[in-house]
């Protein structure tokens, strides 16, 4: 068995070893700030440091995990020299633990693969708004005492489930499942948005344009053409979802009628219906 060594958890933390819960505490947050992936982009050593302190604090902060390492304590040189496992632990057999990549052999070795199995991955429904997804975002949620940003592409499809790895409390992994609100206006099919579009009497009669407020907010030019029925619905290629390839847009026609007529409007209207009395 190749030799692992002992790591002495408090000294990674910078922790005495009668230190209390919330010291520990206090001290994984602030090294984990210090250290931290997202605070050191590229740094090598940065990260090595920070799954240290992780896995530290997954030792640490567990009282029962905690007593067990403070009982092995000095004990593990013998237990290195005699090529033993220490009691409880389930060394050999193991080869790899999906998730668990950043513990070191010395973590494996002492907790065991049944303890790595045992950590749960952390479930939370993250609620969005439709508009959110569609041009991405970045969201922050408070998890326990820890804020986690969540960054969501353009594009991100309704009801997915993200996996952040490490982000949860102790180094689990934090699922999210995006819950999306409902839109007053888009409704999301495949990769397809559908809504309506309030086009005016005159318009939907003789033709023009309208315009239209997308999800992006960009305003949207549309030709009507001439006679264009109540119901009838508009195709708008490519811009529908933004997947590869990117869904359509359909628009349905809603004519909105004049109101608030004149004595002069209503007399207009009244010569259009003696002009066709077959639709009156």
């Amino acid at each position: 068995m190749a030799s692992v060594g002992f790591k002495d958890y408090y000294a990674i933390l910078g922790v005495p070893r009668n230190a209390s819960q919330e010291e520990i505490k206090k001290a994984y947050r602030r090294l984990a700030r210090q250290y931290h992936p997202d605070a050191n982009p590229g740094n090598k050593e940065a990260e090595e440091k920070f799954k240290e302190i992780q896995e530290a604090y997954e030792v640490l902060s567990n009282p029962e995990t905690r007593k067990k390492y403070d009982q092995l304590g000095s004990n593990w040189r013998m237990y290195e020299q005699m090529g033993q496992t220490p009691p409880g632990a389930a060394y050999e057999g193991w080869t790899h633990i999906p998730g668990f990549e950043g513990f070191s052999d010395f973590f494996r070795m002492f907790f065991g693969e049944d303890y790595l199995r045992q950590r749960r991955d952390v479930e939370y429904r993250l609620s969005v708004k439709l508009e959110e997804l569609y041009t991405g975002s970045k969201k922050v949620i408070q998890i326990g005492n820890q804020r986690v940003e969540v960054p969501l592409r353009p594009g991100t499809s309704p009801g997915s489930r993200l996996r952040l790895r490490g982000r949860a409390p102790g180094g689990a992994d934090l699922i999210l499942r995006l819950e999306v609100e409902p839109h007053p206006t888009f409704t999301l099919k495949e990769r397809n948005l559908y809504a309506s579009i309030e086009v005016p009497l005159y318009t939907a009669l003789l033709g023009g344009t309208v315009e239209f407020q997308h999800l992006d907010g960009q305003r949207l030019r549309l030709t009507i053409p001439p006679e264009t029925p109540n119901g009838h619905t508009l195709r708008i290629r490519g811009k529908g979802w933004p997947t590869d390839p990117p869904g359509d847009l359909y628009l349905t026609v809603q004519i909105r009628l004049p109101s608030r007529l004149t004595s002069r409007e209503k007399e207009l209207f009244q010569e259009l219906r003696r002009l066709r009395p077959n639709e009156t």
